[in-house]
């Protein structure tokens, strides 16, 4: 991860520590700092910051979040303790965000407009998340694989709703809408043809058959009718792979073409306006034909002043 020069370091408002500032790609296709802190595993945005990140930014994000597991204070998800803005030092208070997929937890500043998430807040935010339905919980179950907490990577047991040491809520990712969301021209195929292109593209492995699926269009394989689950943000690594790989190629096909000028050769005789009257006057010969002729031109002359003169 790219770590920018820093100008200004910012506190975590849970620990005190300096949180990592992060350089993340943007749709101006400059770098938008956000800060971030693995051991809280909380993450700070200035203003507008969270929708200034293109799809690199978002799947480096995303690699971000996977690492430095810790043991997080139900801090953003309750609201009950007093944070201050690491920014200008403010009390943080508690917010319940609005988007078209629901309502997310969040801590905001009203003096600089920023804003606390957790680790679960930011997926939330973008819209990653669903809820966790028993079909989902039956699945995990018959694969052998736990209902994992998006905020601090507990593993949850039996019906619970929320995560026993962190207190959050307990989501599933949705893997249609992050493909969607995440790729370089949402809602178009990776590939022109039919749905097994696409999946052969994609190569999600089904949990129960093992047949290669897309999860940016389908919810259940077609051959077992096992359902497309990834109950932790490190079930992500191979789809951010092929979305990273997809991103870079399509910046580097809207590159523009070098336009590196050719050597210009040195100036010689050919540059002079006798030799563009010459070859105006025979066109159609090369430059040896063309200097033997002016040879012969020039002795011509010469030899008439040497008669008359």
């Amino acid at each position: 991860m790219q770590l920018l020069g820093q100008p200004h370091q910012l506190s975590c408002p849970q620990c005190a520590a300096t949180m990592q500032h992060l350089g993340l790609p943007a749709h101006s296709g400059r770098s938008v700092p956000v800060d971030h802190c693995p051991p809280c595993r909380l993450v700070w945005f200035d203003t507008l910051e969270s929708v200034q990140l293109n799809g690199l930014g978002w799947i480096a994000l995303l690699r971000e979040l996977q690492e430095q597991p810790g043991t997080p204070v139900a801090t953003v998800a309750k609201g009950a303790t007093m944070l201050d803005c690491p920014l200008c030092r403010r009390p943080l208070k508690p917010v319940q965000n609005q988007t078209r997929y629901g309502r997310f937890p969040a801590l905001e500043c009203s003096g600089c407009g920023g804003h606390l998430h957790s680790h679960a807040g930011v997926l939330a935010e973008r819209g990653l998340v669903r809820a966790v339905l028993p079909a989902d919980r039956g699945a995990l179950q018959r694969e052998g694989r736990s209902l994992c907490c998006l905020n601090c990577g507990a593993p949850a047991q039996g019906s619970e709703t929320q995560c026993r040491y962190c207190e959050s809520p307990l989501q599933m990712l949705d893997l249609p809408r992050l493909t969607q969301a995440l790729r370089p021209s949402p809602g178009r195929d990776p590939e022109t043809g039919a749905a097994r292109a696409a999946a052969a593209l994609w190569a999600w492995a089904c949990h129960g058959c093992g047949a290669a699926l897309d999860p940016g269009r389908q919810t259940h394989c077609e051959h077992c009718g096992h359902a497309v689950l990834a109950p932790s943000l490190l079930d992500l690594n191979p789809l951010l792979d092929k979305l990273e790989a997809q991103w870079r190629q399509d910046i580097a096909s809207r590159q523009p073409a070098s336009t590196a000028r050719p050597t210009r050769r040195p100036r010689d005789w050919r540059d002079t306006g006798l030799a563009r009257l010459l070859h105006r006057l025979r066109p159609d010969e090369d430059v040896g034909s063309t200097q033997a002729w002016q040879a012969a031109l020039g002795l011509g002359l010469l030899l008439l002043w040497w008669l008359f003169f």
